[in-house]
């Protein structure tokens, strides 16, 4: 446990200062803050988008990565998700899971909301990342919106509001950078310490450590309990998004 412990902390320092090209910075990653919006200093990592050596890749692009590492939700079907020169985008109304179950990890993924001609976003651009099928970081399109609700992107879907707004425009792609930690339990399976999830999102800390107090609803019916490893889960139930460069580190 503490060899683990000292691995998961050198990855977080890792992830926050040894990767990072940091720069003093205003709210939106550099572009003034809104009228309603009071001015907040943020520090802005350049985190790598390249994954590392030994990294687990799940999607880079490829369609047989989709077929290789992923299901249709409850199913053990390949995702109906498309391929496409810029990403994998959602289809068929349905989330996709992991065929892998991870604990702790250092995860990247990148996103963003579909728009029309006119660059206004299809629905709500809602999707989101269901850390081990369970823990939904949300996304959404949040652009322009004042910060302090827990369904707004950049979330703990539910239980904990981003501390900052950093949404990009519809259309523009977009960045999570996850540290999660995963449930500690003894040896008879009873929850020792629950989750907690760091989430820099466009290189800019949203979550800090932040504790999860339990499924945020993600999890529906199918995924129960507080386990130490479980699938990871990218929502595809609500609005047509796209994702790219998806990979993690096990820690």
């Amino acid at each position: 446990m503490q060899n683990r412990s000292i691995r998961y902390a050198a990855a977080v320092a890792v992830a926050l200062v040894a990767v990072a090209v940091v720069s003093a910075s205003r709210s939106h990653a550099g572009r003034a803050p809104q009228a309603d919006q009071p001015a907040q200093q943020n520090v802005v990592m350049s985190l790598q988008r390249k994954p590392p050596h030994g990294a687990v890749i799940l999607f880079s692009g490829k369609a047989e990565e989709m077929r290789d590492n992923w299901y249709k939700r409850e199913t053990t079907e390949p995702p109906p998700w498309i391929v496409g020169s810029e990403g994998v985008t959602v289809a068929g109304h349905t989330d996709i899971v992991t065929k892998a179950e991870f604990g702790d990890m250092f995860l990247h993924i990148e996103w963003r909301d579909l728009t029309d001609k006119n660059g206004k976003c299809l629905g709500s651009g809602n999707s989101g990342v269901g850390l081990q099928g369970r823990y939904e970081i949300q996304i959404l399109n949040s652009y322009g919106r004042k910060p302090g609700d827990p369904h707004d992107a950049g979330a703990v879907y539910s239980q904990v509001p981003p501390r900052v707004n950093m949404s990009r425009k519809p259309g523009e792609w977009q960045t999570y950078d996850i540290v999660f930690r995963a449930p500690r339990l003894a040896d008879d399976g009873s929850l020792v310490e629950k989750p907690r999830v760091t989430v820099i999102w466009n290189g800019v800390i949203v979550q800090d450590n932040t504790e999860i107090r339990g499924p945020t609803g993600i999890q529906y019916g199918d995924f129960k309990g507080m386990p130490a490893t479980a699938p990871l889960d990218l929502q595809g139930n609500h609005d047509v998004v796209q994702f790219r460069n998806i990979w993690l580190v096990k820690l």
